[in-house]
C-alpha cells in the first residue's frame, strides 16, 4: 500500500507543481542513502518505510516526465509550411465510428451530419524536403459517411490540423485536457473520404486484429437482430462495453440514479464473470489451483474482448493477483491487490489518476474494503434469531448487496459531486435490484455466446431470457430516475468540503471515537452544508452569464432569490449546446429548475438548444413574441411540437415582469411595429433587466432601423451593460446606439469569424467582451449596485 500512496503523491506533486527532473533524482539519492543507513548503520524499520515511500514518490514524477516527452519527430515539432494544413500518412488504430444523426432534436437541421471519426497514428508527414517519418496520434473527423475505412488501414490524406480548444464555459467538458492526458494533441478535419487514399489494400494481420475479431465474434453471438435496438444496445453495453448505442433517455436515467457504472464495464462485471468462472471450475471438479488458472484465463479473455478501461483493468489485475495467490498457496489481502493494480495502471498510464473513472473505481473498492465488514455486521446483527431459517441466507445476500452499494457510494459521492455536480442519495438502494439483474444478464449473456457456437437453438432460448431481463432492467432504471430526490444538483462543491469529507472517513475508520455517532453525524452535517451552500452562494446578487456558444446566443440569469431565467439558447456553429454547454453550466451553478425562458425571435441560432435543456429541467414559463407563436417555419414548428410534448405553451412576453427586486421590461416590439411588414430580426425581443439601480440591455438580433426606433422611443435611457445586437456585425449596428444609451460594458456573443467582421466601434470600446475570445462573460451586481464583470478564459 505504501508504494502506491507514494506513487500517487509523486504524480500529483509533479502534475501541479512541475518540478524539474533533477529535483526528483536528488530525493531518490537521499532515499537510497536512508536505505543503506538502515542496512549498514542504524537498524530502524522507519528508515525502510521512509526510503520506500520517497523512492515511489520520485518514481511517479519521473514516469510522468517521461510520458510527457515528445519524440524528436513528433508531428508537433516538424516544421510544416502551413501548419493549419498538412499532407499526412497514418494508420487507423480505432474502429471508425459513423455518426449519421445527432441525438439532439435539431440535429436534423444541422449540416454537421453525417460524419466519421477515429484515431490514427501518424507515420509520415510531407514537408518542403518531401516525406519524412513522424510520430504522434491524431483524432480525425471526416465530414461524411466513410464506412469503407477499417481499423488497421494505412492511408494518406491532405487535412486541416487544429489544436483542441479549452472549454469556454463553466462546467463544460474539457476536451483539450482529456485528449492531452491520452497523448492526443491535434485534430484533423477532412471534407470528403475521397481526399483519403488507402495505402494497404491487402489485409495485413496486426496485433489489435485479435482484439477486434474477438469483439466482433462475441457481438455476433450475443446480439439478436430480431430483438429491439434498445434491448440490444443495453445488452451490448453490459457485456461488451459499447455504450454509444444506448437511448439518450435511458442513458440519462442511469446517470440520475448513480448506476451509470453498470453500463461502463465496472469492476462489478469482472467480479460477476470471475465468480461464475470459479463456480463452473468448482463444479467441474477442479481444485483451487485449477480454479485459479481457469478463472485467470477467463478474465484475460474477457479483457481482450472489452475496451481497456480503468475499472475493468483494475478489477482484472486484482482478480489475477488473487488467482496467482491460490496457484502458489499464498493468501492475498484485498488492500494489497488494490495497491498493486494502482501501481501497474499508473506506471502504464500515469495521467489516469486525473480521470473520474480511475478515481471512482479505486475509491469505490477502497470504501468496500474498509467499511463493508463493519456495516454488514451492523445490519445483519438484529436478525441473528433467524439464523436457522430459510430466510436468513436470502437476507444475507440482500444486505450484502446493500452494504456493498452503500460503502461504495459513501466513498465515491464526493468525487461524483466534484466532477458531475450531483448527489444521488438513493444509489445504494437501487444497487440491490440492479446488481441481481446485471448478474443474471451477464451470466446468461456469457452462456448465450458459448452456446451460439455450439447449440444455436439453446442460445436463441437464452437470448429471449436475456432480452426480457434487459427490458425489465431498463424499465426499472427509468422508474428509479423519476423518484423524487433520486438526483440532487449540488453545483461545483468547494475543494475543502471534498477533502474534509475524506478526512472524516479516514478518522472514522482508523481513529474511532468513544461515541460511535460522532463521525457519522459530522459527515451528515457536512453533506447538509454541501447541499445548502448553493442557496447561500452569491445571495442577494444578480448574476447574468452570456455563454460562449459561437454563432448564436445563450444567456442565463440567476436572481437574488434563486430564480433561474434563460434568454435564448442556440447556435449554428456548435452542435448540441443544450447538452454540451447550457446543461453543464446549469448543473455547475446548481440550477435545478428554470423559472422562465425567453425566445427572442425565430432564428434557429437562438433556440435550437432548448429541447435538451427543457428535457432535463422543469420550466414554469416560456415567453416569446406573437410573430414566433404564429410562425410556420420548419424550425418553429419543430420546437412547437416538442413544447406540446412537454405540456408547455409559449406565451406572449409581458410588458413588465417583476421578480422581487429584479425587473424585466420589454422595450421591443411595440405597438408601432407591424408584424406583417417586418422580418424576424426586426420583431425580436429587446429586454431591459434592472436591479439595484443598474440596467442591462439585451438587444437580440435587431436591425439598424429598430435600433433607431429604440433611440427615439427611449431618449433618456442610460444603461450600464449592453449585449450587442446581431453578434456585433458592422453591417447591422447603428452608429448612434452606443452614444445614445451610454453603456459602460459591451458584451458580444459571436464566433471567431464574426469577431473578424465586428464593428470597429465595438472593437475600440474600452470595456468590450467577446465570448469567442473571452469565453463565458459573467456579470455580478450586488445589492449596493456594484458591478463586477469577469470572463471564464
Amino acid at each position: 500500500v505504501l508504494p502506491a500512496i507514494g506513487l500517487l503523491i509523486g504524480l500529483v506533486l509533479q502534475y501541479y507543481l512541475n518540478f524539474p527532473a533533477f529535483v526528483w533524482f536528488i530525493i531518490l539519492i537521499f532515499s537510497l542513502v536512508l536505505f543503506l543507513s538502515h542496512k549498514f548503520l542504524i537498524r530502524s524499520v522507519y528508515f525502510v518505510f521512509i526510503s520506500v515511500l520517497l523512492c515511489f514518490i520520485c518514481l511517479g514524477p519521473l514516469r510522468l516526465i517521461n510520458h510527457n516527452l515528445s519524440a524528436p519527430n513528433d508531428i508537433r515539432k516538424i516544421p510544416i509550411q502551413d501548419f493549419t494544413f498538412a499532407h499526412i500518412r497514418a494508420q487507423i488504430v480505432t474502429e471508425p465510428i459513423v455518426v449519421k444523426q445527432g441525438d439532439w432534436l435539431f440535429s436534423k437541421f444541422s449540416r454537421s451530419y453525417p460524419y466519421t471519426h477515429f484515431y490514427a497514428k501518424v507515420t509520415a508527414v510531407k514537408t518542403t524536403q518531401g516525406w519524412v517519418p513522424a510520430t504522434g496520434k491524431i483524432k480525425f473527423y471526416i465530414s461524411e459517411d466513410a464506412n469503407n475505412l477499417k481499423i488497421g488501414n494505412d492511408f494518406q490524406t491532405f487535412c486541416r490540423l487544429k489544436e483542441f480548444s479549452p472549454p469556454g464555459n463553466p462546467g463544460q467538458f474539457d476536451i483539450a485536457t482529456y485528449m492531452h492526458r491520452n497523448g492526443v494533441f491535434l485534430s484533423a478535419s477532412i471534407k470528403s473520404a475521397n481526399a483519403m487514399t488507402v495505402l494497404n489494400t491487402k489485409k495485413v494481420k496486426r496485433a489489435f486484429d485479435i482484439k477486434k475479431e474477438l469483439n466482433k465474434l462475441a457481438a455476433k453471438a450475443l446480439i439478436d437482430d430480431s430483438e429491439s435496438d434498445d434491448s440490444n444496445a443495453l445488452i451490448e453495453a453490459l457485456l461488451l462495453g459499447s455504450r454509444h448505442k444506448i437511448d439518450k433517455e435511458l442513458y440519462n436515467a442511469f446517470i440520475k440514479t448513480g448506476l451509470a457504472h453498470l453500463i461502463s464495464l465496472s469492476g462489478l462485471h469482472v467480479g460477476i464473470i470471475a465468480a461464475f468462472a470459479w463456480w463452473l471450475a468448482k463444479k467441474a471438479g477442479l481444485l483451487y489451483k485449477g480454479r485459479a488458472i481457469a478463472g485467470a484465463l477467463t478474465i484475460i479473455l474477457f479483457l481482450l474482448i472489452v475496451p481497456a478501461r480503468t475499472p475493468t483493468l483494475r478489477a482484472g489485475i486484482m482478480f489475477i493477483i488473487i488467482c496467482c495467490g491460490h496457484m502458489f498457496s499464498r493468501r492475498q489481502k484485498s488492500l494489497n491487490s488494490l495497491a498493486i493494480a494502482a501501481i501497474v495502471i499508473l506506471l502504464i498510464r500515469p495521467t489516469d489518476f486525473l480521470s473520474p473513472g480511475f478515481q471512482l473505481s479505486f475509491a469505490a473498492v477502497l470504501g468496500i474494503i474498509l467499511f463493508y465488514p463493519s456495516l454488514f455486521s451492523f445490519l445483519i446483527s438484529p436478525f441473528q434469531s433467524l439464523k436457522n431459517t430459510f430466510l436468513y441466507p436470502i437476507l444475507q445476500i440482500v444486505l450484502a448487496a446493500f452494504s456493498t452499494g452503500c460503502t461504495a457510494w459513501l466513498a465515491t459521492a464526493p468525487i461524483l459531486a466534484w466532477h458531475f455536480y450531483m448527489f444521488q442519495p438513493l444509489t445504494a438502494v437501487w444497487t440491490v435490484p440492479a446488481a441481481f439483474l446485471v448478474a443474471a444478464i451477464l451470466i446468461l449473456g456469457v452462456l448465450k455466446i458459448i452456446f451460439a457456437l455450439l447449440l444455436p437453438t439453446i442460445a436463441a432460448i437464452i437470448g429471449i431470457a436475456v432480452t426480457s431481463l434487459a427490458d425489465v432492467f431498463s424499465y426499472l432504471v427509468i422508474i428509479f430516475a423519476k423518484v423524487p430526490f433520486a438526483c440532487i444538483i449540488l453545483g461545483k462543491p468547494a475543494i475543502y468540503i471534498v477533502l474534509l469529507f475524506y478526512l472524516l472517513l479516514f478518522l472514522w475508520k482508523f481513529f474511532p471515537p468513544r461515541k460511535n455517532y460522532i463521525y457519522p453525524v459530522a459527515i451528515i452535517l457536512l453533506l447538509v452544508s454541501a447541499l445548502s451552500v448553493k442557496y447561500f452562494n452569491n445571495s442577494n446578487n444578480l448574476r447574468l452569464t452570456v455563454l460562449s456558444v459561437g454563432h448564436g446566443q445563450a444567456i442565463c440569469v440567476k436572481t437574488p432569490d434563486n430564480q433561474n431565467l434563460i434568454i435564448d439558447a442556440g447556435s449554428i456553429s456548435k452542435s448540441d449546446i443544450g447538452n454540451r454547454i447550457v446543461n453543464p453550466f446549469l448543473d455547475y451553478t446548481a440550477a435545478g429548475k428554470i423559472d422562465s425562458v425567453f425566445i427572442s425571435h425565430d432564428d434557429i441560432d437562438h433556440y435550437n438548444g432548448l429541447p435538451e435543456i427543457l428535457n432535463k429541467h422543469k420550466c414554469k414559463n416560456l415567453y416569446t413574441t406573437p410573430q414566433f407563436i404564429n410562425n410556420n417555419s420548419n424550425t418553429a414548428l419543430e420546437l412547437s411540437s416538442f413544447l406540446k410534448s412537454q405540456n408547455l405553451s409559449p406565451e406572449i412576453s409581458p410588458e413588465k415582469l417583476s421578480l422581487n427586486n429584479v425587473t424585466i421590461t420589454q422595450l421591443w416590439p411595440k405597438d408601432i411595429s407591424n408584424e406583417n411588414l417586418m422580418t424576424d430580426n426586426e420583431l425580436a425581443l429587446v429586454l431591459l433587466l434592472e436591479y439595484a439601480g443598474r440596467k442591462i440591455l439585451l438587444c437580440s438580433d435587431i436591425t439598424k432601423d429598430v435600433q433607431s426606433h429604440l433611440i427615439n422611443l427611449y431618449p433618456a435611457l442610460d444603461i450600464d451593460i449592453m449585449v450587442i445586437p446581431h453578434h456585433g456585425s458592422a453591417k447591422t449596428l447603428e452608429p448612434l446606439l452606443l452614444t445614445a444609451f451610454k453603456p459602460e460594458f459591451l458584451i458580444t456573443s459571436c464566433s471567431d469569424g464574426q469577431l473578424d467582421r465586428a464593428s470597429p466601434q465595438i472593437l475600440n470600446f474600452s470595456h468590450n467582451y467577446f465570448t469567442c475570445r473571452d469565453g463565458a462573460v459573467i456579470v455580478l451586481i450586488n445589492p449596493a449596485g456594484q458591478i463586477k464583470v469577469s470572463t471564464f478564459k
